[in-house]
């Protein structure tokens, strides 16, 4: 099954992930070329609109999944004789490796959009279908985001030269942020008083939490709270007039969670 599309809309609710087994090119001696990274932030139930890069119009190509599941992209670019569009999305620029491989790609490789947001809640579908009806030849969808899409995604692309497959690929990770509310959200403390917080509400399956003070230089001695593994509590004790002003949680899990907090010391005015 081909698709450009990984996400089937049901009732505007429910989505369906495509997953397909594929028979990709075999490759001999390992030929394979490595493009820069792509990091892209984005929240759940965002569609990310992703430009593959261009080597022929021949070329055939692949996205794997974090969950190791493979999906063939079927993609018609199109190599234009000047190499130059109008379209300021389109912007391409031209690399050239050692190999003699060349690859074709916009400066911009990507764009979110989200059907929830104001202006198509009302027709989610319409949005949906007016943004697939806009992709360029090399262009591919994927959303509405789910937990299992946080990670890293492979496109591969292959081609042929002098009678062989070669591969080239590029690593997509989709870093989904979920923003939540802290416990507590503006608490007002007095000097020398100690600090709790933490999020809202646990999270499960949390692997890591950290916590930002107000002075991103300022090295200040904190705690993990013993009540709030699950929230990502932190206790800071003996608050000084420093600890003043926004202070920033990131939990990860199956996806990254931050939260903030204002804390604001009595008598002090920032």
């Amino acid at each position: 099954m081909n698709t450009r599309v990984h996400y089937l809309f049901y009732f505007f609710a429910s989505v369906a992930s495509i997953v397909v087994n594929v028979d990709e090119p075999k490759l001999k001696h390992n030929e394979k070329v490595e493009l820069s990274p792509l990091l892209i932030s984005c929240g759940l139930n965002d569609i990310i609109i992703i430009s593959a890069p261009i080597l022929t119009n021949t070329s055939k190509y692949y996205l794997h999944r974090p969950n190791g599941g493979t999906v063939t992209l079927d993609l018609q670019p199109k190599l234009r004789a000047n190499n130059v569009s109008t379209d300021e999305y389109n912007d391409i620029q031209i690399t050239y490796f050692t190999s003699g491989i060349r690859i074709i790609c916009p400066v911009n490789k990507y764009r979110i959009f989200n059907v929830n947001e104001a202006g198509s809640i009302f027709n989610p579908m319409d949005t949906f279908q007016e943004k697939e009806l806009q992709l360029e030849g090399n262009e591919f969808m994927i959303g509405p985001l789910s937990v299992e899409d946080h990670g890293n995604w492979v496109l591969s692309i292959y081609y042929i030269r002098n009678g062989r497959w070669i591969e080239v690929f590029q690593v997509i990770s989709v870093e989904i942020i979920e923003i939540i509310p802290a416990k507590p959200p503006k608490p007002v403390l007095n000097v020398g008083e100690d600090l709790e917080i933490s999020f809202a509400y646990p999270i499960d399956n949390m692997t890591s939490c950290e916590i930002t003070a107000p002075r991103s230089t300022y090295d200040r001695f904190y705690d993990r709270s013993r009540h709030s593994f699950e929230s990502c509590g932190f206790l800071i004790p003996n608050i000084t007039r420093e600890d003043a002003g926004l202070w920033r949680i990131v939990g990860v899990g199956q996806i990254v969670y931050e939260a903030t907090a204002f804390v604001t010391i009595k008598d002090v005015f920032l």
